[in-house]
């Protein structure tokens, strides 16, 4: 094995006032993730701050503010930001603010050093920001943060990128809680944080130390996302001359899709070329699972991350998924969106991939038509993650091939014994699986309206018919004269209905017509169908129930093309019903 050279690590314990001097210029490489303090953090932060000025605290007027570990050569102040952006940007922020908040035009200028170096002729010294943020970042930060008077109108408006969004919100908090404080207890807490709180200055001289530096950091425990060490991993391939425009684009993706699905479509890839539950975290199994990330660093952005993120970004896009394949495979998709986990995204994620190459020649809305049907039916007999996985490996592995008549066997289809357990499953007390009605509910509501269905309400709400608890000498105790018939049918699939509001407790127990006049259908203005059809029935008796839940099981089959399976079903409940 190759003998690594020791690193040449300098570190050395630092008031703030000589981090923020002209020993140090400090500037965050491309490969660092946005900055993410949010406003809590800044809470804690100055909360902390409080308690050590207290005179009998048991810190001794001390507060330790963590460590940083830079790239930087002795007697040159640039310094590259290996770890402790967020603690230096947001003590950027809030020097800014003090800064802004200063009446003395005296003291508002000496201040202002600490933000940025004065141009010194004499001493050679060129005016140069204290802290440069990522190239994307610092324009954004200087204009809205380090430019003097820029905090005295900090609200967060029409801003789409989250650090940017963080940096007003937390700038717009110190000044709130600063701008409280009399002039003379901001000079207080601005001299003690220069002169009594420090940080631990861990410099290194070169990349290659500053990047086995970065992996033991990740692997202490900082906060650092699996796709942060990807990055850092990729652009160390890729070398100095490619660094900063393979940064570039992988933040143009990043930011395209948002910092969380991002990271979830790392997750998805590795399953595409994996096909099998992940024993390892992300950082460590990616590049060994995914064969492009070990190769040219530009061919791994342009071949694999940006078509998959292009696919990504379509599934996300009702417009274009309705404009490309229609109204039908949009409410699709939509429902496809309310089931509680995404293993159905990486075999979606390939086709759409393979559609936008043009590599594909089965039909597209078919196969979506049957992964959201296959995903419906594991999500209902609540499929544990290594069958879900399992499953849609053999899909990933028939897309593999393109071919129409290659889905026989790909586990896509639905056989009848399969059906028949899914309307089992649907046939019980279905309001007992709390994660899975409201779905279920919305999905047969999708299948009994001809036009497309939107469910953009704020509040959606599962109701019963028959209440869940039956007053004495109500119609509803005419109805259900024994606990036992409650029992079987309260909870059934028959008995529910949708409210786009919240539950009412008064009108629960409401006899069935006025419950269907002004709780369900209020001047026939209920949003879903399932809903309104209640208002055709004029009893509400266990023959009632019975026959709606056969109905509406009899339309999702229908629906998901699984008539054979059901008549499987029905026919195994009349059997039981005899004996």
């Amino acid at each position: 094995m190759p003998n690594n050279p020791p690193l040449d690590i300098k570190a050395a314990q630092k008031k703030i006032m000589d981090v923020f001097s002209n020993d140090y210029a400090f500037t965050i490489p491309p490969y660092q993730r946005p900055y993410a303090w949010e406003t809590e953090h800044i809470e804690e932060l100055l909360a902390d701050l409080e308690d050590a000025m207290e005179a009998n605290n048991p810190s001794d007027d001390f507060y330790f503010l963590g460590s940083i570990v830079l790239v930087k050569t002795p007697d040159n102040p640039d310094a590259k930001v290996i770890d402790g952006q967020q603690r230096l940007t947001t003590l950027t922020i809030l020097f800014s603010v003090i800064r802004d908040l200063t009446e003395d035009p005296i003291k508002q200028s000496e201040r202002a050093e600490f933000i940025k170096q004065k141009a010194n002729e004499d001493k050679g010294l060129p005016e140069t920001l204290r802290l440069e943020l990522r190239d994307k970042d610092q324009p954004f930060f200087e204009q809205h943060i380090q430019k003097c008077g820029a905090t005295n109108n900090c609200v967060p408006i029409n801003l789409s990128e989250d650090s940017k969004i963080r940096i007003l919100q937390n700038a717009q908090t110190i000044r709130t809680k600063l701008k409280k404080m009399h002039e003379t207890e901001r000079s207080a807490l601005l001299q003690f944080i220069l002169q009594k709180c420090y940080l631990v200055i861990v410099e290194v001289s070169t990349p290659i130390a500053a990047r086995r530096i970065f992996t033991v950091l990740n692997a202490r425990g900082l906060d650092l996302s699996a796709t942060d060490i990807l990055k850092a991993d990729l652009l160390k391939q890729a070398g100095a001359n490619s660094e900063d425009k393979l940064s570039q684009d992988w933040e143009d993706i990043e930011t395209n899709l948002g910092r969380d699905k991002f990271n979830d479509l790392f997750t998805h890839i590795r399953m595409i070329y994996k096909r099998e539950k992940p024993r390892r975290a992300l950082e460590t199994s990616f590049p060994e699972d995914v064969s492009t990330f070990k190769s040219e660093p530009s061919e791994f952005i342009n071949k694999t991350l940006n078509p998959y993120a292009d696919a990504f970004l379509l599934s996300l896009d009702q417009v274009k998924i309705q404009s490309e394949f229609g109204l039908k495979i949009a409410d699709l998709m939509q429902s496809l969106n309310r089931l509680d986990n995404k293993d159905w995204l990486p075999p979606l994620l390939l086709c759409l991939k393979q559609y936008n190459d043009g590599n594909t020649s089965y039909n597209v809305s078919d196969f979506i038509f049957k992964l959201e049907r296959l995903a419906y039916y594991l999500f209902v007999i609540r499929a544990n993650i290594n069958t879900r996985i399992s499953r849609y490996a053999k899909v990933l592995t028939i897309l593999d091939l393109c071919k129409e008549d290659d889905h026989k066997d790909s586990g896509l289809d639905i056989t009848r014994e399969e059906a028949c357990r899914l309307f089992r499953e649907l046939g019980g007390d279905i309001y007992r699986t709390t994660s899975v009605v409201k779905p279920i509910l919305l999905r047969l509501d999708q299948a009994s309206t001809d036009a497309s269905a939107h469910y953009n309400y704020q509040t959606i709400s599962v109701e019963h018919v028959c209440p869940q608890t039956i007053k004495k000498q109500s119609q509803w105790q005419d109805w259900f004269p024994t606990e036992e018939d409650h029992k079987q049918w309260v909870h059934s699939l028959g008995n529910l209905v949708l409210l786009d509001r919240r539950k009412n407790s008064a009108a629960q127990n409401y006899e069935f017509d006025l419950k269907k006049k002004k709780y369900f259908v209020p001047g026939n203005s209920s949003p879903f169908t399932l809903t309104k059809e209640i208002d055709a029935y004029k009893t509400w008796k266990p023959v009632d129930i019975e026959n709606r839940r056969y109905e509406l099981l009899k339309r999702l089959a229908k629906t998901w093309d699984l008539e054979d399976g059901f008549e499987t079903w029905a026919d195994a409940e009349n059997n039981a019903r005899r004996l």
